[in-house]
């Protein structure tokens, strides 16, 4: 016997034994045993909002429960089959996420449950009907409306169906509300409402241990719009409006992946430059003699750099400015060098005269005395180099946003293919940039050239790199203002870090170091740059006001925007089981978006209504599953 099979075996037996013959509550198992089904019956005080905005008291409740396939690692689907208006009951759904666990057994669940339709407690953290909340605060003193403790079975009661008289409008008077008439969003019930002729009085009033965890302060970004009034103006829609910027989407989608591709592509530009150095470079190109050139000016440089550190440590410690005249000549000649500097000097000055030989062939030899070949083939071994660090630097960071864009979506699927397009388009133009941005150093800068025009040529040569990136960040959804704006998002995130690039160098000596700093800097902007701007192309969005995805934006495309919580849609709810593999489509005809259900069992719910077909306006709430999600559109 399966796990799940020992549990549903656990609940039925546990539920008969105790329900039976309980005073307040009927619990009827459906299917064979073990069921997975049961139909429970509460005669308890619960409330029912009439069109009219009068309030009723229903004396008996009707609730289905199913235990799913994968159940109890989810919780069960609760249904009330009856008219009530309470904050955590809307369309026939019962939200039980703060009551439910996976070692909650059935029975408290059922219990739990009919102490919800008492108003002995409710959700405080998110209502699943903002206006039975919003009326709920309005109207405490009429709480509970029922008191009984159905935790305290009776054994000995008969087990005869309690007799329920059907509504009697005639003979109830029921309390008048205050002048805003409050009209339910619940549909109208598909069998008479019974009642026990009860009305809601000030001998009902709250006790004093009945605490009420929401408050008017939780509710205040809720702006309650009567359902029938909201159905009545669908120019707009509502009220319930999205910001324009969204902060939390700018942190996760953008500037968190930015980052990890900024220190990824740190380490992966480094070990580039190690195995595509200039002397490599040289040798792919078929300049053997140039190669050993670059290989003897890299010896000769680590010597000499070995040199020059002892030299400034002796200033520093002397208080003597490295760049005083002859203060080198002084320190060397003057017996204040180390033998071990004198032998790295040494060894410098046989590498520089190999490598002016090795100069000498390459001009000879590689490109025949021709010096106008050999300066151009210089040129293109140093702008080949860089356009390949660019591109490992690029790479990572598209690469990231890629997956960040995906994983965002709830699609894994989809992480791969943005990532490859992510990861293409980024090095392809920083490739491009990396050669653009060397021959504009050569053309522009000298040895006279101050800092602020070497930062400001940098940042022009970086800014193309992240033009790139911001671009295939922009094509993995294409649509022409979300990629200009992307690319402009990259373009002024990637000139700001190459600008202080220069100035950075200056703080920190290390040149590992200032590249890594940069680097990590111009990350964090593009990740800025790329999100705000963003959000500012945004024409069409969702956020999620409830569900495993609570506070989540997904922008809607032009064409067809799918949901689902198959990995091939466009938005994944993933973690939701009531949602089907493809649930639902939002589609823009002409200039209106189209909201489509597949066919799916539990269905789509737009603000309280089952939909098969629905023209969105802004603020209309769709309900998917256990998620609710507000559609917004400028």
């Amino acid at each position: 016997m399966t796990a799940r099979m020992r549990r549903l075996m656990s609940d039925y037996e546990q539920v008969k034994k105790d329900f039976a013959g309980h005073k307040y509550i009927t619990v009827t198992p459906i299917g064979a045993e073990p069921p997975e089904q049961y139909h429970v019956t509460y005669f308890v005080n619960g409330i029912y909002l009439l069109p009219d905005g009068r309030i009723e008291t229903l004396g008996r409740h009707e609730v289905e429960i199913t235990l799913h396939a994968d159940y109890p690692r989810y919780k069960p689907i609760c249904r009330i089959l009856t008219p009530i208006w309470h904050p955590n009951f809307r369309d026939g759904q019962i939200c039980i996420g703060d009551i439910w666990g996976a070692g909650e057994s059935l029975t408290d669940i059922i219990i739990n449950i009919g102490d919800m339709i008492q108003y002995k407690s409710w959700n405080s953290s998110s209502p699943l009907s903002a206006d039975a909340a919003q009326w709920a605060i309005e109207n405490k003193h009429l709480f509970p409306v029922g008191t009984l403790n159905l935790y305290a079975s009776d054994y000995a009661s008969a087990t005869q169906p309690v007799e329920i008289d059907l509504l009697n409008e005639a003979d109830m008077q029921p309390p008048t509300l205050n002048e805003t008439s409050i009209v339910s969003s619940e549909p109208a019930a598909k069998a008479p409402i019974q009642s026990q002729k009860t009305q809601l009085t000030a001998a009902q009033a709250r006790p004093d241990d009945i605490d009420f965890e929401i408050t008017a302060e939780e509710l205040r970004g809720i702006t309650y719009v009567p359902v029938e009034q909201r159905m009545q103006t669908m120019t707009h829609g509502g009220t319930v409006k999205g910001n324009k910027i969204n902060f939390k989407t700018i942190l996760v989608k953008g500037i968190l992946w930015a980052m990890i591709g900024a220190i990824l592509g740190f380490g992966f530009s480094e070990l580039t430059s190690l195995l595509f150095s200039s002397k490599t470079v040289a040798s792919l190109l078929g300049h053997n003699y140039m190669a050993d050139y670059y290989s003897y000016t890299e010896k000769a440089d680590k010597e000499f750099d070995a040199v020059y550190a002892e030299y400034t440590q002796y200033c520093k410690d002397n208080a003597v400015s490295p760049q005083e005249n002859d203060a080198f000549r002084t320190w060397l000649n003057g017996n204040m060098a180390s033998a071990s500097a004198r032998t790295h000097l040494e060894q410098y000055g046989k590498y520089s005269e190999n490598a002016d030989t090795a100069l000498q062939n390459a001009y000879q030899y590689d490109f025949v005395s021709n010096e106008n070949r050999m300066l151009s083939a210089q040129k293109r071994n140093v702008r080949l180099t860089t356009a390949l660090w660019f591109s490992a630097f690029a790479i990572m960071v598209g690469l990231f946003l890629g997956i960040g864009e995906g994983v965002f979506y709830g699609s894994f699927e989809n992480a791969v293919k943005y990532a490859l397009i992510g990861a293409a388009v980024s090095f392809g133009i920083a490739f491009l940039s990396g050669d653009l941005a060397q021959l504009m150093y050569a053309a522009v800068l000298s040895n006279e050239s101050s800092l602020f025009v070497r930062s400001l040529v940098r940042g022009f040569g970086w800014a193309i790199m992240g033009l790139g990136t911001g671009l295939a960040v922009g094509l993995i959804k294409p649509e022409l203002k979300r990629i200009l704006f992307c690319s402009i998002g990259g373009l002024a995130g990637a000139f700001i870090g190459g600008f202080l690039f220069n100035y950075i160098a200056n703080v920190i000596p290390n040149d590992i170091v200032a590249r890594g700093v940069a680097l990590l800097i111009m990350g964090l902007l593009i990740g800025v740059g790329v999100g705000l701007l963003e959000q500012f192309a945004k024409a069409a969005w969702l956020k999620v006001i409830r569900g495993e995805f609570e506070g989540k934006e997904y922008l809607v495309f032009a064409g067809t925007t799918s949901i689902g919580n198959n990995g091939k849609n466009t938005i994944v709810l993933f973690k939701d089981k009531l949602v089907g593999p493809h649930h639902c489509d939002i589609k823009l005809e002409g200039s209106k978006y189209v909201l489509t259900d597949c066919g799916t069992p539990m269905g789509t719910v737009v603000n309280g209504t089952q939909i098969t077909r629905h023209v969105l306006q802004q603020g209309d709430a769709i309900a998917i599953g256990n998620s609710v999600l507000i559609f917004n559109i400028k």
